[in-house]
């Protein structure tokens, strides 16, 4: 055993921990699955586990519905720990939230609704919690409504500077520290202000920059086209839609390759992600089923033979939904899989 070997050995004994390794995997990370597979395929396979993760964009963009999908697959893991969503806004819909797949009656799941504490109050319960090694998942929602306890403090007519800056900054030093160490992943949901600083103009986040350099991932989202009950497109001025698409953009990224940077998934109003019809979507790109204008021809992955030809998205969605094409569906399934991780470099 060499002299480093020596000295790695101590050290690891000594902190109880691997913190000196040889070498390292390339993109090793566990992650959390969203429910769509476009978005599994556009992030190779999930959210990152035991990492800082932000989600921003517009208002109505679909930030807090993915964050709940990303609840609900993390609880179905077998050695998922506890849940802490900090609901800053108080304006939790629990049924959107249940339709989405969340279990809201667990006893791991817990609940943060500030009555009138301040930014850097919440962000100390945060830490607390964590520091306990129980919770493997925090969302918080969202840092625009955070209000510092210097704020709290003065009256309205008193000027405040920095905002939520230096208590956010603050956390998310230690919170980087606490989520590699117990293995915790945050998400933080941020909001977009005007950018008054730019003499162009444009959009910045609030809280600072800090945070956002100790993201592993950072998401934009946006509202995508409605959509009626038969899946046809809906102009913005549709009075009753029965979903809409969300735009996610891949804008910062340092836990797997930078080839996949857009994507979308299919949101429904009345059922929530539509994940046969993002399958579809998927399945086109890798080859799985080739569409030719109109025609999708659905090919099996294992022999390279036609199984079936249909006319129009909707039959191959009704094809693929019944029970009867169950394992036409599986061998879909498992080849998506196998090529999610894939380095398109």
């Amino acid at each position: 055993m060499s002299k480093v070997e020596e000295i790695m050995k101590d050290l690891n004994k000594k902190h109880k921990d691997a913190i000196l390794t040889k070498g390292l995997a390339k993109y090793d990370y566990d992650r959390i699955p969203f429910t769509s597979p476009r978005l599994n395929h556009m992030t190779f396979g999930g959210i990152p586990k035991g990492k800082l993760i932000e989600f921003y964009g517009e208002n109505h963009g679909g930030k807090t519905t993915t964050a709940l999908d990303v609840v609900a697959n993390y609880q179905q893991e077998d050695d998922a720990k506890g849940v802490l969503y900090a609901d800053i806004e108080n304006t939790l819909d629990v049924v959107w939230g249940r339709k989405l797949g969340v279990d809201f009656d667990r006893d791991d799941f817990y609940l943060l609704q500030p009555k009138g504490q301040g930014a850097e109050t919440i962000f100390d319960i945060i830490l607390e919690l964590m520091e306990t090694g129980e919770i493997g998942l925090v969302i918080i929602d969202s840092y625009g409504a955070m209000v510092s306890n210097a704020e709290f403090e003065k009256s309205i007519e008193d000027k405040t500077y920095g905002g939520i800056s230096m208590p956010l900054t603050k956390f998310s030093k230690k919170a980087e520290m606490l989520c590699s160490k117990f293995n915790c992943t945050v998400i933080g949901l941020n909001q977009e202000r005007a950018d008054m600083n730019s003499p162009y103009g444009g959009m910045r986040t609030t809280g600072g920059e800090c945070w956002k350099y100790l993201c592993a991932a950072r998401f934009e989202f946006r509202m995508g086209k409605y959509f009626d009950d038969k899946g046809n497109d809906l102009t913005r001025q549709a009075e009753n839609p029965a979903g809409n698409y969300v735009l996610v953009s891949m804008k910062k990224n340092k836990t797997c390759p930078p080839t996949r940077r857009t994507g979308f998934y299919t949101l429904n109003y009345y059922s929530g992600i539509d994940y046969l019809k993002d399958l579809i979507e998927v399945a086109v790109k890798d080859g799985v089923i080739d569409q030719s204008g109109a025609w999708f021809a659905i090919i099996d992955p294992e022999t390279g033979e036609q199984i079936i030809k249909l006319q129009g998205q909707p039959k191959v969605y009704a094809y693929l939904e019944d029970e009867a094409n169950r394992e036409v569906l599986k061998k879909i399934e498992d080849y998506i899989d196998s090529k999610i991780n894939e380095d398109d470099r």
